[in-house]
């Protein structure tokens, strides 16, 4: 229906504008609008990997979400810079320069920030906390924010996610509704821990 010509226009969709759609309900509506507003609160690393810059994966996107405090810093950062960074190298980070050069990649941007997509990185801890320095963590059922904003307080303080469950694994987090990935940890004697435990692990 020609509502969307990029990623940026995803966020001036209208209710009323996509009842009006075949096979598209109150319901459907909802939990659509529901899930764009949702995903303005991901990691600067998700926002990056999302727009689709050319050979940038998940490691190059978080490695750049690790080193530039927001994404103006690294739509402004040098050729040499960004080759620097390790998982960029010199291919990639030529493709990252050049694709924060070009007017349409500039436009769908603005359209981004004013949607008030999240744009800054997950601030940084100083130091690796105690009881995250070189762990391994799995991530698992429902808890009170998403997954991939509690895998960055745990990368922010020293530990790893993995998404699978191995006697490497230091500890599961277990929410609700919690699956295979506790069964296998319970096998395994791998330490498992609730959201009230790993909030007080935080400081919280």
């Amino acid at each position: 229906q020609k509502l969307l010509a990029d990623v940026g226009d995803i966020y001036s969709l209208k209710p009323k504008t996509l009842l009006e759609l075949e096979r598209m309900g109150e319901k459907s509506v909802a939990n659509l609008i529901d899930a764009i507003e949702r995903s303005k609160s991901r990691p600067l690393w998700r926002l990056l990997f999302g727009l689709g810059i050319l050979h940038v994966g998940v490691s190059a996107s978080r490695a750049l979400a690790d080193h530039f405090p927001n994404l103006d810093a690294i739509a402004a950062s040098s050729v040499e810079e960004l080759q620097q960074i390790p998982d960029v190298g010199e291919v990639v980070g030529r493709s990252i320069h050049e694709f924060f050069r070009e007017r349409h990649n500039q436009a769908v941007i603005e359209k981004l920030r004013g949607a008030e997509l999240r744009f800054d990185a997950e601030p940084k801890v100083e130091g690796a906390a105690p009881g995250f320095k070189n762990t391994t963590w799995v991530i698992t059922g429902t808890l009170s924010q998403s997954r991939d904003e509690i895998a960055e307080l745990i990368r922010a303080r020293g530990g790893k996610v993995s998404g699978s469950v191995s006697k490497k694994t230091s500890y599961v987090l277990a929410g609700e509704e919690a699956g295979s990935k506790l069964d296998k940890a319970t096998k395994l004697g791998v330490r498992i821990l609730n959201e009230g435990e790993f909030r007080k692990m935080l400081g919280d």
